[in-house]
């Protein structure tokens, strides 16, 4: 009885379909786990990324806020809402059974990247010595908000206490 079943998937495979079908697995999972050694390298080298980011640009954007006449003295914090995105390259193939394969492209060894998405601002917090004039919170929230191409109801503008 066992050598009657031997014989089936001894005939299954030589008539080709498994053998195709256990190509398309290997390649997927192959694509997979390159895939996913991609996205773990890139979210650790995003988290790294996106906080040297966010800490460069709050202090950019606090330096250039206390130039501000009657700004004096400026802190700023901003908070985003994702870290960003990388966008790669990938290539679509179609197999002779007719299954698509999708995998990323590779130059060297290394994954193609399309676009690096900056990560998404959510709110600025801004102190400064002179927010209790008018006219300087004013001017703090208008440069604010025009640097960082936001909406000005993301940004609150307190003074220095």
């Amino acid at each position: 009885m066992n050598d009657n079943k031997q014989e089936k998937g001894f005939k299954k495979l030589k008539s080709g379909r498994l053998l195709e079908i256990m190509v398309v697995v290997i390649i997927v999972v192959i694509v997979a786990i390159v895939l996913y050694n991609f996205l773990t390298k890139q979210k650790a080298e995003s988290e790294s990324v996106s906080a040297d980011y966010e800490t460069a640009l709050e202090a950019q954007l606090g330096a250039v806020l206390s130039d501000i006449e009657g700004a004096g003295e400026v802190s700023v914090m901003i908070s985003f809402s994702d870290e960003g995105e990388t966008v790669i390259a990938t290539e679509t193939k179609v197999l002779e059974d007719g299954t698509v394969v999708t995998a990323p492209v590779l130059v060297d060894g290394e994954v193609v990247v399309l676009e690096v998405k900056k990560p998404e601002i959510s709110g600025v917090l801004i102190v400064a010595e002179g927010a209790d004039d008018l006219s300087v919170r004013f001017d703090l929230l208008s440069a604010a908000a025009s640097v960082l191409d936001i909406n000005q109801s993301l940004i609150k503008v307190y003074a220095r206490g």
